[in-house]
């Protein structure tokens, strides 16, 4: 690859994902100063406060919290916190997920990969938790044009209520600088 000239690197480049660049530009001195920068930005999505009351019917009652925007680049970490709390007595069904979605061209999004429980069932009394998340496909698979749809599920079948506060999202993403 030294006897490739400066655009033919750069060209090639672009197909690399950022550790094979930044492991390419290790490689000598021209390599470094040939490849892009790979720079690493914190991206934060902080959630609505909601009270969430279930349907009288059903048990499994899953809805859209929000999506995140696009992506600028890879993932190498996500960190989540909440404070919340399922409804205080009976059964808990209360939950929070995420999946990871892909834009494919002017259709519908499709669904690369999913986190269910992030912080486990809600509790009868308020908490706070959070979760770090690095070894999962929801960011192994996250790629630039990527984003998180964040959901939500207060559980059916009569009396369940779920109550989030102060719900934060923040990636730590891998931005490719041509």
């Amino acid at each position: 690859m030294e006897g490739l000239d400066d655009l033919a690197l750069r060209h090639i480049a672009r197909f690399l994902v950022p550790e094979d660049i930044i492991s390419l530009s290790r490689t000598s001195k021209r390599m470094h100063s040939v490849m892009p920068r790979v720079v690493l930005s914190n991206e934060e999505w902080l959630g609505e406060d909601f009270r969430l009351y279930g349907p009288s019917s059903g048990h499994w009652c899953p809805e859209l919290y929000f999506d995140g925007p696009e992506l600028p680049g890879g993932v190498k970490k996500l960190s989540l916190s909440v404070t919340w709390q399922d409804q205080g007595w009976g059964n808990r069904k209360g939950e929070l997920f995420l999946k990871l979605m892909r834009p494919v061209g002017t259709e519908q999004p499709v669904e690369v990969a999913e986190h269910r429980e992030l912080f486990g069932i809600a509790e009868h009394h308020e908490k706070s938790s959070q979760i770090v998340i690095q070894d999962h496909p929801v960011v192994l698979q996250a790629k630039k044009g990527d984003f998180y749809r964040f959901m939500r599920n207060a559980g059916g079948g009569g009396g369940h209520e779920l109550t989030v506060k102060n719900f934060r999202a923040v990636a730590i993403v891998c931005k490719v600088m041509h």
